[in-house]
């Protein structure tokens, strides 16, 4: 049995482009907060990922640790624009 279908599987593929693309054009942490390690080493979905998984303007570049933070306290995470309700 596959662990991903090949759907999904495509849109993976398409995300790992895009996100390599994404993180050569914005390669510093827009979030800068708690502990930040300046780089950007990953994308936020703002808007979670489902529907907008490889919607661009969803996304914000972020290091590991302000990501933790973000997703660690998702109101303050909504209070300071890193992400959007989702409801």
């Amino acid at each position: 049995m596959r662990k991903v279908s090949k759907k999904m599987s495509k849109i993976n593929s398409e995300y790992s482009k895009l996100r390599r693309e994404f993180l050569l054009e914005y390669p510093v942490c827009h979030a800068s907060i708690d502990r930040c390690s300046v780089k950007a080493t990953e994308v936020h979905h703002k808007r979670g990922r489902g529907k907008y998984h490889l919607d661009v303007s969803t996304w914000l570049p972020v290091c590991r640790n302000c990501h933790t933070y973000i997703e660690l306290n998702p109101e303050d995470a909504i209070e300071l624009g890193f992400s959007e309700k989702r409801i």
